[in-house]
């Protein structure tokens, strides 16, 4: 490694508009993913499973259950294991860096989110992830860009 080739200047000088860009979603969507896993277990003392799995995950499998036609195993199934991987996915996305992993991840969850919205008739909600799912897009564009870069 040439000596010379090391840049001393700050990182917020270095740093490119792209690289600023993808910083700030990546704060954005982790934060995001953080606050909708972990608000799931808030309750009125605080974090809880108890919370959760007694008065969340029922009154968020309703609409599912009485509008749909999926069966009521399956939306247990997502519905059970939906904060922890929005906790998961907020976590990878914070500390991947420049990694597309976590953002496909979270794509996917995204478009997941969205089906079950358009089965129970929910399109405001459909429009708001629509705009999060864009933002996930926009993130694996400029990593696509770095990635590029480098070649």
């Amino acid at each position: 490694m040439n000596p010379t080739s090391i840049d001393p200047r700050p990182f917020w000088i270095r740093w490119r508009s792209r690289d600023w860009a993808f910083f700030l979603l990546q704060i954005f969507l982790g934060f995001r993913f953080l606050c909708a896993g972990l608000g799931k277990f808030q309750g009125p003392q605080g974090l809880s499973f108890q919370h959760f799995y007694s008065q969340v995950r029922p009154a968020l499998s309703q609409p599912f259950l009485e509008k749909t036609f999926l069966p009521a195993w399956s939306v247990q199934l997502y519905l059970g294991t939906l904060p922890y991987a929005e906790i998961l996915l907020g976590a990878g996305i914070l500390v991947a860096g420049k990694n597309r992993g976590p953002l496909l991840f979270a794509g996917f969850l995204y478009v997941s989110l969205a089906f079950g919205q358009m089965l129970i008739g929910g399109h405001t909600t459909v429009a708001d992830i629509g705009i999060h799912l864009g933002l996930v897009v926009a993130a694996l564009l400029l990593v696509d860009q770095e990635q590029e870069a480098k070649r």
